[in-house]
Formats: C-alpha cells, structure tokens, sequence
C-alpha cells in the first residue's frame, strides 16, 4: 500500500509540473472557453489557424501570475489576458514596438512587450512562462527581432567572436552577449560595466553593502541597441540568468549623458514610448560612452532618412 501511495505522490507531482507548462493551442476546439468568442471575431472560417500559445497560472516570489493566450497575426501579436470570468485584449502591430525584454532565472522565464497598441495607447505586457517552454515562443521572437531571407552563418560567426574579448572579463556576458545576436546584424560597439557596490552601513569593522547596478552589457548594432543585465540581487549568492532587452533603432529618439552621484556617470535612452531606461557606468567608461552615443545618434540619423 506505501509503494501505490508513493507512485500516486509521483504522478501528482508530474502532473503539477506539467501544469505549469506553457502549450501550443492547435484547433479552435482547444481554445479554452473564456477566450472563444474573441476568436470567433478575429478568426474566420477560411482562415488559416493561427499561431497560439496557452500560458497557465504561475506561482512566483511575487505572487501569482495570469493566465494569458497569445496569438500571432500577420502584422500584429495580441495578448489575452484571464482575471476571474473577464478576459482583456491587447494587440500590438509589431511595427509600433518599442521595446522586448526576455529573462530567465533558472525555470522561471518572462517576455515582455512595450510599445503602442492598436488603439493607439502606450502600453506593457508581460508573459510569464516556465523555462521548459521556452521554444514555444520562438515564433514570436522571431516576428519581434526579424532577420533578413537567407542565412550566413559565416557573417554571424564572426559578429560574435567581437565579444571574445569579454572571454577574460566576463564569460558569462561573453555567451550572453554572442547569443543576444540575429542573422544580419552588425555589431558596432559594446561596453560591459561590473557591479557597482557602494557601503551601507558600518557595524563592528564589517562593512555592508548594497548593489546600486548589476553586471550589464550594452551592445550597439545595425538594427538595434541590447541592454543585458544580471537580475536585481534579492537574494545572496550567484547571479543566475539574465536579462535582455533589445530596442529597435527606430524607437531610439535621443541617447545621453549625465554626471551622477559617487563619481559616475548615467547613460539615458529616450524612447518613442516616452520611456526612459537609465545606465550606470564609473565615469572611467566616459570617452567610450562618448563614443556610444555619437554612433547611435549616426545610426538614428541613417535609419531615418531609409524611412
């Protein structure tokens, strides 16, 4: 009787793991009920079945997640999200996103999307995920960060040994900064910036301190500006995943410098959104931060006249 109580224990367990596994939805009749009738507006009978992906409810550190439904059109990617019974739609045409950012820490995975909805409004959605299904949602990174028709893997190859000098730097920001990079892309510049610490408090002869900037690395290329961070320290201990933020060049509208506290410096990019993301650097990084800024603000310049 204590083996079948022992094996029921097991497959419970399986089954809760599964559970919080993200699936691809195959077949209108395998759309869950709370969504259908969005579906039955946007969907008609002669079109071809959509991409969609079903992420459950997640239990976090900082709580629960939702439960969402994404859906991958041809110009834009919709979010549905599950509060009780209520079920709110976004929709984001790719063309008018700002920003995507893509973390892991160990199992636990997220995408997050900014940018202006269809209806004309500056808005975020994040998807939470377990890292296990993270290939699902190879599709829709793949419509957020398109690549040119046909592959050169040569070309891409030698974009990346440009972090190679990171090798005796960072080898964790060296693989993060070779795998942050697309079929087409140039790399023009890259600055890594260590942990920032700063003293907090004093007791007995030990000095405590506080991280006031995580590890980052910030890559500039034809296409776009990638912002790669550690995760916020919560708690001590190894620094485990990453995240990523890759920002179109044309959602760029200035880039600067400022003098901070502590003899640092802040890097400040603007978007279109209005958002702003902030960088600390030791004010040693100056003249290549210089350097950063002249060429993004080239590149911008470039990227409009195309437009």
């Amino acid at each position: 009787m204590e083996k079948l109580n022992d094996q029921s224990n097991l497959l419970t367990g399986a089954k809760q793991t599964m559970a919080a596994w993200s699936k691809v939805i195959e077949t209108y009749e395998a759309i869950p009920a709370a969504y259908k009738d969005f579906f039955e507006t946007y969907i008609a009978d002669d079109q071809h079945f959509p991409y969609i992906v079903f992420t459950p409810v997640l239990i976090k550190p900082k709580g629960k997640t939702t439960e969402k439904l994404i859906y991958d059109a041809d110009n834009a990617i919709h979010i549905l999200e599950r509060n009780g019974s209520r079920v709110n739609a976004k929709s984001y045409p790719y063309q008018t996103i700002c920003k995507v950012e893509v973390g892991n820490v160990l199992l636990s995975s997220w995408l997050t999307i900014s940018g202006i909805t269809s209806a004309g409004e500056w808005s975020a959605s994040t998807i939470d995920f377990n890292t296990t299904s993270t290939r699902y949602f190879t599709t829709f990174l793949n419509k957020l960060r398109p690549t040119p028709q046909g592959v050169d893997n040569a070309k891409l190859n030698a974009e990346k040994e440009k972090f190679n000098y990171l090798s005796g730097l960072s080898f964790k920001f060296m693989n993060f900064g070779r795998s942050s990079l697309i079929h087409g892309e140039i790399v023009h510049n890259s600055l890594l910036q260590s942990e920032i610490r700063e003293p907090i408090l004093k007791i007995f002869g030990n000095i405590f301190q506080r991280t006031v900037s995580p590890t980052h690395l910030t890559v500039l290329t034809n296409q776009e500006l990638i912002l790669i961070h550690e995760r916020d320290r919560e708690v001590a201990g190894p620094q485990y995943g990453g995240v990523w933020q890759y920002i179109p060049l044309r959602s760029i509208t200035s880039i600067s410098l400022a003098e901070a506290a502590n003899d640092r410096i802040m890097l400040s990019v603007t978007l279109s959104s209005s958002e702003t993301i902030n960088k600390l650097f030791v004010v040693s990084c100056q003249p290549k931060l210089e350097s950063l800024c002249t060429q993004v603000q080239e590149l911008i310049g470039q990227h409009h006249a195309v437009l």
